[in-house]
């Protein structure tokens, strides 16, 4: 082993040795029992939701030390003797005729030997006229059905009823396919003794995803989704625990048949799709090779709508597959699958610590009993090396400060639904992402979530001037405590406030997808100091 992979091990090891430390030392030091009932529920409350997070590190931890992160070797065409029949699905409820018109052209144009054995279908659960009219303008196929039961799992299943090639290409309306999308992942399904299930690749886009481009770091910052797409996806591939996203993905139909089709019950049918075909034995394999761009939602309504329905979908997901009952899974496959779905309540994690610090400094509830040395004695090592891990040790692939700020954003609106929709009162509606555009006029659920973000910013700066006019020093580590926390909390939803404030349309015609694969203190100056850089614009 490389002296460099030693010192990581090293560092990981230690750092999930002092969160089990801390974790220890809270549930057995900290937690005040003496302060009345109601005390003692909060202080539980958010002990609980530390203990949470911590496992979801452990589990992180846990597979950047054991996964194997090398990319899949890349088969050689060659080993192909007979190209198989294709069937192309593209799913579509109410897209514009534009944006698919695109999409079918460049699944017309993708490269095969023989372009007679690939088979578009345009799969319209809106069962409009003028999108019939669409598909046999271009000459491919086109299949609806007459009510929309399960959404795009049951769009795709309806679809399944006609189609009979052992080999399905799955698109969203807005993905545009490269030409080498069907030559490039098909040998995959050749070149092994394993039955493939489906080979994923990333989702990319041409023009900037709406941090970036309400942040005016188009050039500057990497996609929200880089590090999912071209970092954990691959090292999921050592564990078969690959998730499918739903498009740019070429699958398997003997895989298909053997769960009985798209998965139903969530509306987030791709990860439990994915999830039922490794339980029955598939490998399945994802690349980072960018195979197919979209269209990234800058919209904020529409960005918030598309989030709320994969959290929820995993929510769903869980509930109704439960993970850890799923035969054919290993612990280690199960792990992971926990993980994508723990994942998805960050918002209400994050919605619990903006809150936090307010319990004491406003209402004076004791959440932390203790001796303030040992506390930060305890916290702050496993703390720091967390960062350390995050940032510099995945090579500034991932930052914590900014996934924070992302987390913080989108906290007030996914953290309420998912709860709602784990105690079975959210609304199971399948929306559509929109991607008609955007609008410089500040929306509704904008304005809606600006007030929400700049009530908790003055809520915590209360906290902060009240930590400041209440100290007492019999009390002093919960006043340090709350006074740092409250500041922390301030910086970021200051920066939320920012973006939500952004809604002016600008200039990104000098876009690169895919430009930078990292995050840089640079990035993080220019939040500040970029300039505005607007560009007309109509919906």
């Amino acid at each position: 082993m490389k002296l460099k992979n030693v010192l990581r091990l090293i560092i990981y090891s230690i750092t999930m040795t002092c969160t089990l430390f801390y974790i220890g030392y809270r549930i057995a030091y900290t937690v005040p029992t003496k302060l009345g009932i109601l005390n003692l529920i909060l202080a539980l409350f958010i002990l609980f939701i530390e203990i949470w997070e911590a496992l979801d590190f452990f589990i992180y931890f846990l597979n950047i030390l054991t996964i194997d992160k090398k990319k899949p070797k890349t088969p050689n065409a060659n080993v192909i003797k007979e190209y198989p029949d294709i069937d192309v699905l593209i799913a579509t409820y109410n897209e514009y005729e534009g944006l698919l018109q695109k999409t079918i052209q460049a699944c017309k144009d993708m490269d095969y030997p023989d372009k007679s054995k690939v088979h578009i279908y345009l799969c319209d659960d809106g069962n409009r006229p003028n999108i019939k009219a669409l598909a046999d303008r271009m000459e491919i196929n086109y299949i609806t059905r007459l009510n929309n039961k399960n959404s795009k799992a049951g769009n795709y299943n309806n679809a399944l009823k006609y189609i009979k090639s052992p080999y399905i290409a799955t698109f969203d309306a807005d993905m545009c396919p490269k030409k080498t999308f069907l030559m490039k992942l098909l040998p995959y399904f050749y070149d092994t003794n394993k039955k493939v299930g489906f080979v994923q690749t990333p989702q990319s886009f041409r023009n900037p995803d709406i941090y970036q481009y309400r942040f005016n770091l188009a050039n500057q910052i990497p996609f929200e989704q880089e590090y999912f797409y071209h970092n954990l996806q691959i090292a999921k591939n050592s564990i078969n625990a690959v998730v499918y996203c739903g498009t740019n993905t070429l699958i398997s139909r003997e895989a298909l048949d053997s769960i009985n089709g798209f998965a139903t019950g969530t509306i987030s049918e791709d990860i439990a799709t994915g999830m039922l075909i490794e339980a029955k034995g598939y490998k399945c394999i994802a690349i980072d090779d960018i195979e197919a761009y979209g269209t990234s939602v800058n919209d904020y309504e529409a960005f918030v709508k598309q989030r709320s329905r994969w959290a929820r979908g995993c929510v769903q997901m869980s509930k109704k597959y439960k993970i850890f009952s799923q035969k054919g899974l290993s612990l280690r496959q199960k792990l992971e699958y926990f993980s994508c779905v723990s994942y998805w309540y960050f918002g209400f994690r994050r919605l619990v610590y903006l809150i936090t610090p307010l319990l004491f400094s406003i209402l004076g509830f004791i959440i932390i009993d203790c001796n303030f040395k040992t506390f930060v004695y305890f916290w702050l090592p496993q703390y720091l090396l967390k960062r350390f891990v995050l940032d510099k040790l995945e090579g500034n692939k991932r930052s914590s400060t900014w996934t924070k700020i992302y987390e913080t954003i989108l906290a007030p609106s996914l953290g309420p639904k998912v709860v709602n929709e784990y105690f079975g009162l959210g609304d199971t509606k399948f929306e559509v992402t929109p991607k008609t555009g955007i609008d410089s006029k500040m929306s509704k659920g904008n304005a809606k979530i600006l007030r929400t973000h700049l009530l908790l910013l003055l809520l915590n700066i209360l906290g902060f001037i009240l930590c400041l006019y209440k100290f007492d020093s019999k009390y002093y580590y919960n006043y340090i405590l709350s006074f740092i926390w409250t500041i922390s909390n301030s910086f970021y939803l200051a920066i939320a406030v920012m973006f939500d404030l952004k809604t002016k349309v600008r200039d990104f015609s000098d876009f690169v997808p895919n430009k930078v694969k990292k995050y840089t203190s640079k990035a993080f100056l220019l939040l500040f100091l970029n300039k505005e850089k607007s560009k007309a614009h109509s919906k």
